[in-house]
């Protein structure tokens, strides 16, 4: 075995151990992208603060490894598993998304594939040859071609992440999340040998085979994007549909409240009349009595204003009337500003399949005692806040998004409406199913108001 002795080998160490920890470094970047959107500041600061930590482990342990000698195996050794610690850091800070965290490993180490076989290929090119007295031009010239390539990552790992139409079938989403790894453990088995030399041909498949797997990949993405758009066209209409019908059901409940108070109006001189008799045949309580009963009637006929969104008015009108008419109990508290940010139809259309999902679970509960539901909408100023919360004693299957889901056709419509609003407006989503209650706890920041 052939080994590097360029003076001063501690200098030469350190250098290789530098370089390699920088490149390790790069590849947890990369990987960090695709969630990065999604990811509060308090998680991002503590994924790079662990990160930038360990690098400080990584580097000495490099940089032992280099001291023994700069040569293949030295270089494979620190190579090789070099990326786990940084992977299960990421794997622990930002939870409940292994198989995204597969695919996107697995999509990152051909990335780095291509760039190692290009620096190889442009170093071998140079000197004639590729030795192991030149493997610290490679790896430097590997750094070179990222940084000369940073805006074609970032914005390639920043878009990476399949369309969730990829992941509705379970089979499915563990083949595509496994397949980019499975590939790139072929290709570390082609040249785990440290006495072998990729010749020029493997170098050239090293570097074109992620090519055509991110070409396919991005042509697949496009074709699942359209087919998502289309969808969600159709979704679209269903939804205007649904808003007419509820603005129909208002519409007839507003006018259901104008005959009755037109029918009260007719009637008013005569309940003043008998009044005026139990006053006079000094029947205190009955008039009282007879007030009361009065007032009851006004009060059902009235509709009531939650808030000054129109919109949101009505879908708080209809569903909690809907709920109160069969029985179920309602608390809420509803507190928003007469302008805001978001849009209020996103807002209406979020609201309306929520509470529908949170009547019909409502419905199921045996008991009806048991049957109730929260409804908390506040506003601060700069951020708002959506809290729903049902009684459900039954079973419930969270997917890896920790969001509910059922095999049920025609369900899950309230999930799909609530990731398309998360995903628009970036809010934080919690769902929880505890001592038999079901609750969604949503914020997300008001634009508008931090302006």
């Amino acid at each position: 075995m052939q080994i590097s002795i360029y003076p001063p080998p501690n200098v030469y160490a350190f250098y290789m151990a530098v370089i390699l920890t920088l490149i390790q470094l790069s590849s947890a970047y990369l990987r960090y992208l695709p969630f990065s959107r999604e990811l509060s500041p308090e998680i991002t600061s503590k994924l790079k603060k662990y990160c930038l930590l360990w690098s400080l482990a990584g580097l000495t342990i490099n940089f032992f490894i280099f001291s023994n000698g700069i040569h293949y195996l030295a270089y494979k050794t620190a190579t090789f598993p070099g990326w786990i610690a940084y992977f299960l850091i990421s794997l622990l800070i930002i939870k409940n998304k292994f198989l995204q965290h597969i695919f996107v490993l697995g999509m990152q180490c051909l990335w780095t594939f291509m760039l190692h076989s290009f620096a190889g290929m442009v170093v071998a090119l140079i000197f004639g040859s590729m030795a192991e007295e030149l493997l610290h031009l490679q790896i430097t010239l590997y750094l070179v071609l990222f940084f000369a390539l940073f805006k074609v990552e970032r914005q390639l790992f920043l878009n990476l992440l399949p369309n969730p139409s990829f992941f509705k079938d379970k089979t499915l989403r563990i083949y595509i999340s496994v397949f980019p790894f499975a590939i790139c453990l072929g290709m570390m088995v082609s040249i785990a040998d440290v006495t072998f030399l990729p010749t020029w041909r493997e170098r050239l498949s090293h570097a074109i085979l992620p090519i055509f797997f991110f070409l396919i990949y991005q042509s697949l993405s496009a074709a699942t994007r359209q087919v998502a758009e289309e969808q969600l066209q159709v979704e679209n209409s269903r939804i205007l549909e649904q808003q007419a019908k509820k603005f129909e059901e208002n519409h007839a409940l507003i006018q259901k409240n104008q005959r009755e108070v037109a029918e009260l109006q007719k009637n008013l001189l005569k309940n003043y009349r008998t009044i005026d008799e139990l006053l006079e045949k000094g029947k205190i309580n009955e008039a009282i009595a007879f007030i009361e009963r009065q007032t009851h009637i006004l009060d059902s006929t009235r509709v009531k204003v939650f808030c000054l969104a129109p919109l949101v008015n009505v879908v708080l009108s209809i569903y909690l009337q809907r709920a109160k008419d069969i029985g179920i109990k309602i608390r809420h508290k509803v507190d928003l500003p007469p302008k805001f940010a978001t849009d209020e139809s996103d807002l209406a259309v979020l609201l309306s399949n929520l509470l529908e999902n949170a009547i019909n679970a409502s419905k199921q509960q045996k008991n009806p005692s048991d049957r109730e539901i929260s409804v908390t909408i506040r506003h601060n100023g700069r951020q708002y806040l959506l809290d729903i919360s049902n009684r459900y004693d039954y079973p419930i299957n969270f997917d890896e998004n920790g969001l509910p889901y059922t095999k049920k056709i025609g369900h899950g419509i309230g999930m799909a409406s609530l990731q398309t609003f998360a995903e628009k407006y970036d809010a934080f989503v919690d769902f929880s199913h505890e001592n038999g209650f079901v609750r969604l706890t949503m914020y997300w920041n008001d634009y508008l108001s931090a302006k």
